[in-house]
């Protein structure tokens, strides 16, 4: 008689007494797996815990205390909500380029490669993220080329698009004119026009940091759709701290731009320090230079904790969220009638 195989997929012997080497070592994998995912939920909540107990909320809560309780509430509400949207164009964005460049899964399947991508940025170091990554990527047949692949470009689309409207920031910052604003959207428009640049610049970058070079090229169509999405993000999210300097006492229009076109700059410039969980430092160092030319210096260094705030609460809640939604949903459709599995399709390339 053959021998059967268990629903694990572990081969057992003719007399059912064991596993195969195989099996052992297919089950010690799995393990291997489980306790990664567990470390970088652990490593994720101190990160958190950490980018929180490091500030000093002394000045934000004196400012909370200084305004009217529903002002506060109604206008800390409309921060979190604005920036959630924004965190969510973000999304699609990297969407755009996941199945751009032919990893053609399930929505919320992919989604769940994403929301941990996303939540790295809170882990220190970041790097222990690499091993859950690459096992969500290897359960819907995306390697770890073709995922690096789709992360070099997604980020190259987020930094440029974020220092790009920053750029815009410079004439409340430093004088000057409109062609303040059109030099802000000169980059972005020679990359609507020629979007195949984008996939020149990264393979040059990948070449001159002696990275290996990138096996798939995003299309013209990919790269317009997910810089129009990144761009809109960024766009979005800056006005969450618009409204908090509003608030705080600072004039609506010259602090428009500070504050909606600053906030991308600062938030890649911190992304960009790898040690510094979510950036923190960096963020509120380029912040606060901005806001102190439209506010007081001690009032701008508030608004900006306050920013900080917000910012982790809807980093929180859409990453967390979202990871939560997208597993079970993932789950959800993996079972069919009578919890048949079913699979995901395979990449076309």
């Amino acid at each position: 008689m053959s021998g059967a195989t268990s629903p694990a997929g572990g081969a057992t012997s003719p007399a059912g007494g064991g596993t195969s080497p195989t099996g052992r070592w297919s089950r010690w994998w799995r393990l291997l797996n489980r306790a990664f995912v567990v470390l970088f939920v652990v490593l994720l909540v101190v990160g958190v815990v950490t980018v929180l107990r490091t500030q000093d909320w002394t000045p934000v809560v004196e400012l909370a205390a200084s305004l009217d309780p529903v002002t506060g509430y109604l206008a800390v509400a409309a921060a979190i909500g604005i920036n959630c949207l924004g965190l969510v164009l973000g999304v699609l964005s990297w969407r755009a380029v996941f199945v751009d460049l032919g990893a053609r899964v399930h929505t919320w399947t992919a989604l769940r490669i994403f929301f941990v991508g996303f939540l790295v940025k809170f882990v220190p170091g970041r790097f222990v993220a690499v091993p859950v990554l690459l096992r969500l990527g290897r359960q819907v047949d995306v390697g770890p080329v073709r995922l690096a692949s789709v992360f070099a470009v997604s980020w190259s689309i987020v930094a440029l698009t974020g220092l790009t409207i920053g750029i815009a920031a410079g004439p409340a910052v430093v004088g000057g004119g409109v062609w303040w604003l059109l030099l802000a959207a000169l980059p972005v428009v020679i990359l609507l026009i020629r979007p195949q640049l984008l996939d020149r610049a990264v393979r040059f970058a990948t070449r001159l940091l002696r990275r290996p070079q990138l096996q798939f090229g995003a299309t013209p169509g990919g790269v317009r759709r997910a810089i129009v999405a990144q761009a809109l993000s960024w766009w979005v999210s800056g006005h969450h701290l618009w409204v908090l300097a509003v608030v705080a006492g600072a004039p609506p229009g010259r602090s428009y731009l500070v504050c909606v076109a600053g906030f991308g700059l600062a938030t890649v410039t911190g992304l960009l320090v790898m040690v510094a969980p979510d950036g923190i430092g960096v963020r509120e160092a380029v912040l606060v230079v901005g806001l102190a030319t439209v506010m007081p210096l001690p009032l701008a260094g508030t608004v900006v904790l306050a920013s900080r705030v917000v910012s982790v609460l809807s980093d929180v809640a859409v990453g967390a969220g979202g990871l939560a939604l997208a597993q079970y949903l993932h789950r959800r459709r993996q079972r069919g009638v009578g919890g048949a599995l079913v699979s995901d399709p395979v990449p076309a390339r």
